[in-house]
C-alpha cells in the first residue's frame, strides 16, 4: 500500500466575486508549483461567475493536490477558519482572490521550508493596478534570521516597526498556528491574527525580495470602509493591549508594539473622518485610547499622538470645529 507523502507547503486560497481576477491568481500559482503543494480553493458565496470560472479552470489542471470547496458566504475570516482546517502541509501560507504570485515565488521558498529550520518566514511585495510588475525569477535569495542574539524583543523590533501584518506576505509553519483562529465576523483578520505569532517562537527569517503582488482593488475592503471596520481594528488593538497587561515584561513588550498601536489609531481617525467627517470617538473608544496612552507613554509612540490618545475629546472639539470652518 503506498503511503501518501505530507505536503511541504498548503496555500489557501479564499475568494468572493472576484470574477476578474481569480484566474489570474490561480495561473500565477499553478504555473510554478510542484507535486510538493496542496492547494486549498475556497469559494465563499460568491454571486458572480467566480466559481464557474474556476471550475472550469481547475477540469484543465492535471495538478492533483487540489481541495476545492464552495460554501455560503461566511466572511473572510471563517473562510480562512476553513482553509487551515483542511490543510495538511507541513507549512501554510494565503493567496487573495486578486492577487498575484511573483514568478520566483516558490522556487525562492522551496529550498528554506524544505531546510525546515524556519517556523515563520516573511517577505515584501509590491503593490499594482492594472497589470503585475514584470519580475526576473531569482537565482537565489538570501533568507536572514531575525537576531535574537540579545533579548526577543530586541529580535522582533524591526517586524513591529514595519507594522506589516498580511497573511499572505509570509509562510507560517502549520504546527505552529494550532490552537489559534481568525475572528468569526471581523475583517482586518491579519492585524488581529499575525503579531501574535511572533511571540511563539525565535525560528523567523527575512527574505528581501517582492514575492508577492498586491492588487490595488477599488472593490477590496480596504477601498470601502464600512462603520463595523472601525470596531474591528478597535479589537486588534484592545487585543493587543490586553497581551501588554497580562505579560510581567509589558513595559517592554509596550515599547515593541507601540508602533502597531499607533498604527491602529491612525487608522481609526481616518475611517471616523471618512464616515462622520471628523474625528468622533464612542465612549468605549475614549477608554481605550486613554488606556493605549497609558500603556506606551515613554515608548516611541509619538509625542502629538500619544496626546490625542490621551485626550480624544480635545481631538474631536478640535477636528470638528476645523470641518464646520470649512463648511461655512
Amino acid at each position: 500500500m503506498q503511503t501518501i507523502k505530507q505536503p511541504l507547503l498548503s496555500i489557501i486560497v479564499p475568494f468572493h466575486n472576484n470574477e476578474n481576477f481569480i484566474i489570474e491568481a490561480l495561473q500565477s500559482l499553478f504555473q510554478q508549483i510542484t507535486d510538493e503543494v496542496e492547494v486549498i480553493i475556497i469559494d465563499d458565496g460568491s454571486d458572480d461567475n467566480s466559481k464557474v470560472l474556476v471550475e472550469s479552470y481547475l477540469a484543465s489542471l492535471s495538478f492533483s493536490q487540489i481541495c476545492f470547496i464552495s460554501q455560503k458566504n461566511q466572511g473572510i475570516a471563517e473562510t480562512r477558519n476553513v482553509g487551515l482546517q483542511k490543510a495538511t502541509g507541513t507549512y501554510v501560507t494565503f493567496l487573495d482572490g486578486d492577487d498575484i504570485l511573483s514568478p520566483s515565488y516558490y522556487t525562492t521558498l522551496a529550498p528554506y521550508l524544505r531546510n525546515g529550520e524556519f517556523d515563520i518566514i516573511d517577505f515584501n511585495f509590491q503593490e499594482f493596478t492594472g497589470h503585475p510588475p514584470i519580475d526576473e525569477v531569482s537565482v537565489s535569495s538570501l533568507c536572514t534570521p531575525y537576531d535574537f542574539k540579545g533579548s526577543e524583543i530586541d529580535g522582533l523590533k524591526s517586524i513591529f516597526e514595519r507594522s506589516n501584518w498580511h497573511l499572505w506576505s509570509r509562510i507560517f509553519r502549520r504546527e505552529l498556528l494550532k490552537g489559534d483562529n481568525f475572528v468569526k465576523g471581523r475583517r482586518y483578520e491579519d492585524v488581529i491574527f499575525t503579531p501574535f505569532q511572533y511571540f511563539k517562537t525565535k525560528k523567523i527569517a527575512h527574505i528581501d525580495e517582492q514575492l508577492y503582488f498586491y492588487r490595488i482593488n477599488n472593490q477590496g475592503i480596504t477601498r470601502n470602509i464600512q462603520h463595523k471596520d472601525i470596531d474591528d481594528i478597535l479589537f486588534a488593538m484592545y487585543k493587543m493591549l490586553y497581551f501588554i497587561k497580562t505579560h510581567e515584561n509589558d513595559k517592554e513588550i509596550a515599547k515593541l508594539v507601540a508602533p502597531m498601536i499607533e498604527n491602529c489609531f491612525i487608522e481609526v481617525k481616518k475611517m471616523t473622518k471618512k464616515i462622520h467627517g471628523y474625528y468622533y470617538y464612542s465612549p468605549t473608544t475614549v477608554e481605550l485610547f486613554k488606556l493605549a496612552a497609558s500603556l506606551c507613554k515613554n515608548t516611541s509612540l509619538s509625542r502629538k499622538k500619544y496626546f490625542q490618545m490621551k485626550y480624544p475629546m480635545m481631538d474631536t472639539f478640535v477636528s470638528r470645529m476645523n470641518s464646520r470652518l470649512k463648511i461655512r
